[in-house]
């Protein structure tokens, strides 16, 4: 008996072994990453923000797992892109910590690995940028593409792909009125108590919501060409943007207004759809997601973690305990914006750590202007400001709301936006939403402000942030490939 069964085990071995041969592999996922430019937080139809309509995004939302907590690592693109792209903190990359900078190429980045893995890579419309892309052969985030539709019909037969869509909404300029031109209707705009609320602004706010539209339109039809192709259920699909709205005191800051994106994950019957998850997380954390979700290892150089298990989760609210906290950070944003005696384009440095109750920053270089430096002379009229970014305060971008605020600055939101501030600054979110009154230096919350400096400072030595340790000067001589930048709007 014993000698039978020997036989019947050894007859028996080779037939599973060709048929663990013969198995096919699981399919390795498409990945599509919708990136809005300058996009924020809560501007989508599905979060309850009135007059805006994205459809898209509602159902991306709606079909997979929505993002209440998702924070850039930077409020500026070229180092929001960067950690994006390398799963790293921005103030670990050299050069990828500014504006018009560039990623060392001895950084890797998530769409070469998954090239090297025998996926198909692309992009169309903005990937890493404004800056440079010294030492790779392409940019970045990927080839170029002329559009979705073109690289779908490049990929070779049976390779899975992982593709940047880059857009280049809701960037500023914006036609002036276009929004109500095109029926967004003012009177229903929402405005936030950072920002005054008079017609110009509701008018300003429409025209962004009509490029934000814009951007979801388009990201529809890159879903449309994922559907006709057969290919939409086996796609993780991402979309969000890279930092927050181009208004002032947001893009470029590290309050909540500059940092926090809507983020909606889909993938088919792999994940669970219609949840509502609190997690933090940091769109840093995409690059070891989607290596991850390739069948890969995440290289132990990326900083950020993988939300995966999050994803494939079918719980909502908070589902990782650990992710209870989210870190952002500033460094530079447009070139030429601050002297430092005789240094020209320093930056503005800051760190941040983000809990659910409590926001504190710290400006490592409070004797500087956060908005870069005001106007020599005299404060230039209403359509030069609309028109010129660098016409002052140049790290906010030009538009009818920047030159409403500095041709009316006896409004509270001129200081809130262009003044000065502390070297630390906390808000009780749960009391001040908007972040409006800073509470650091009140006694009552003195406990609180110390707890959250250690934690942060230790966070960031542990990732080797300079600042943490004195230091940080060099990012201020960070100013591109070429030490020199166009005069431009910021990007």
């Amino acid at each position: 008996m014993k000698h039978a069964l020997i036989l019947i085990a050894f007859v028996l071995a080779p037939l599973a072994a060709v048929r663990a041969a013969e198995a096919p592999e699981p399919t390795r996922p498409n990945i599509l990453l919708l990136l809005a430019d300058d996009w924020a937080w809560p501007h989508a139809s599905c979060l309850g923000t009135p007059v805006i309509q994205t459809p898209t995004f509602d159902r991306l939302a709606r079909e997979g797992v929505l993002f209440r907590n998702a924070h850039v690592a930077a409020p500026s693109c070229s180092p929001s892109r960067a950690a994006i792209l390398t799963g790293q903190w921005h103030w670990r990359l050299e050069q990828g910590a500014n504006l018009h900078g560039f990623i060392p190429a001895r950084f890797a980045v998530y769409p070469d690995l998954l090239k090297d893995a025998g996926y198909f890579v692309g992009l169309t419309g903005k990937g890493y940028g404004p800056g440079t892309n010294e030492g790779r052969p392409n940019n970045a985030a990927g080839p170029g593409f002329k559009g979705f539709a073109e690289f779908l019909a490049a990929r070779p037969k049976g390779k899975p792909f992982c593709f940047w869509f880059g857009s280049h909404f809701p960037h500023r300029p914006y036609k002036v009125g276009s929004g109500v031109k095109n029926g967004l209707d003012p009177a229903k705009v929402v405005v936030p108590p950072y920002l005054p609320d008079n017609d110009t602004v509701r008018s300003d706010i429409c025209d962004y919501f009509l490029a934000a539209q814009t951007f979801d339109h388009d990201a529809g039809e890159a879903v449309a060409a994922l559907e006709k192709a057969g290919e939409l259920d086996n796609t993780l699909i991402v979309i969000t943007g890279d930092n927050g709205w181009p208004f002032p005191r947001c893009k470029a800051t590290c309050y909540d207004t500059g940092t926090h994106q809507p983020l909606a994950v889909r993938w088919g019957a792999r994940v669970k759809g219609g949840r509502v998850v609190d997690d933090f997380v940091s769109l840093a954390d995409l690059a070891p997601t989607f290596v991850q979700a390739a069948g890969l290892t995440p290289p132990t150089t990326m900083t950020a973690r993988s939300f995966l298990d999050v994803v494939l989760s079918d719980k909502s609210g908070q589902v990782d305990p650990a992710r209870d906290h989210i870190l952002t950070g500033m460094e530079r944003h447009v070139t030429r914006g601050r002297v430092d005696g005789d240094q020209a384009s320093v930056g503005y440095p800051m760190r941040t750590i983000i809990t659910k109750d409590f926001h504190y920053i710290r400006n490592f270089r409070p004797d500087r202007w956060p908005a870069a430096d005001p106007p020599v002379g005299a404060m230039p009229g209403f359509d030069a400001i609309a028109k010129d970014t660098y016409a002052g305060f140049p790290d906010v971008d030009a538009g009818t709301s920047k030159a409403w605020l500095l041709t009316h600055r006896d409004d509270p939101a001129f200081q809130r936006a262009f003044g000065k501030r502390p070297a630390r600054e906390l808000y009780d979110l749960a009391k001040d939403p908007f972040e409006l009154k800073n509470v650091a230096e009140d006694p009552a919350y003195a406990a609180t402000a110390g707890e959250l400096e250690a934690r942060l400072m230790a966070e960031l030595k542990a990732t080797g942030d300079p600042r943490a340790s004195g230091t940080g000067d060099e990012f201020d001589r960070y100013n591109g490939a070429a030490g020199k930048q166009p005069r431009q709007q910021s990007k």
